[in-house]
């Protein structure tokens, strides 16, 4: 579904990925994991049209989108769920999810979206009139996943969904994350939190220093002593 072929991306003139290649099929989770630094949030920038590659190519179901516009990538099934979650703080619940529907004006498709994002997550139609800034770590995460769902992406990328929220809370996050998969999405996921990721995942790939330096299945990168002792601490 996305193949990603000697990737380079720059902040300043500064290089900070260096030929990095990887593909994701269609159905499948993958992990980028690595330490901070390491590169993964610029690589999801580069894929999402937030930063544009120096070098090489994204294919996209067999379409060159390497230089496209973020909002084009949008319409063609594409959505990012950023780092940091970037909601829109005094907007309430209800219209933070409503501006991630901005592509259709068709009020019975965005009356059903809402209602799929309020089935995965209920406490946000619970919150519905509450502005962002005053949820919690993670139901801000939650809306931000709502927001990024209600463009109807057939792939999804999620950068650090675990970022800032209660441990509790992490195993519901991933989990929603499996459901989605099973609901068709193809899902590509940075996370910091190397033994969730593993889990969920199919395959995975370590950056280091802007750079693929492992790559595998997931569950055979957990048995791995270089992740062991890298990322485990075991």
């Amino acid at each position: 579904m996305l193949s990603v072929e000697n990737l380079q991306l720059q902040y300043s003139n500064i290089p900070v990925i260096q030929d990095v290649s990887f593909r994701v099929q269609k159905g499948e989770i993958v992990a980028l994991i690595g330490g901070n630094g390491s590169g993964k949030s610029t690589i999801m920038k580069g894929l999402s049209g937030i930063l544009i590659p120096i070098a090489g190519r994204v294919i996209f179901e067999k379409e060159d989108i390497t230089k496209s516009d973020a909002h084009k990538k949008v319409a063609m099934g594409i959505s990012l769920i950023p780092e940091g979650r970037r909601l829109f703080p005094n907007l309430s619940v209800f219209k933070n999810l409503l501006l991630g529907a901005y592509l259709t004006k068709d009020k019975e498709e965005i009356a059903k979206r809402l209602d799929y994002i309020y089935g995965i997550f209920p406490i946000l139609q619970d919150r519905i009139s509450q502005k962002a800034s005053t949820l919690s770590g993670g139901e801000q995460q939650m809306l931000a996943i709502g927001r990024g769902l209600m463009s109807k992406p057939r792939f999804l990328m999620l950068d650090e969904p675990s970022w800032g929220i209660a441990p509790k809370l992490v195993d519901k996050i991933f989990s929603v994350i499996n459901d989605i998969r099973r609901d068709g999405v193809t899902v590509l996921l940075v996370e910091q939190d190397v033994q969730e990721a593993l889990e969920i995942c199919d395959r995975a790939y370590v950056i280091q220093t802007g750079r693929v330096v492992m790559e595998g299945q997931g569950s055979e990168l957990l048995k791995s002593d270089m992740i062991q002792k890298a990322f485990l601490g075991l």
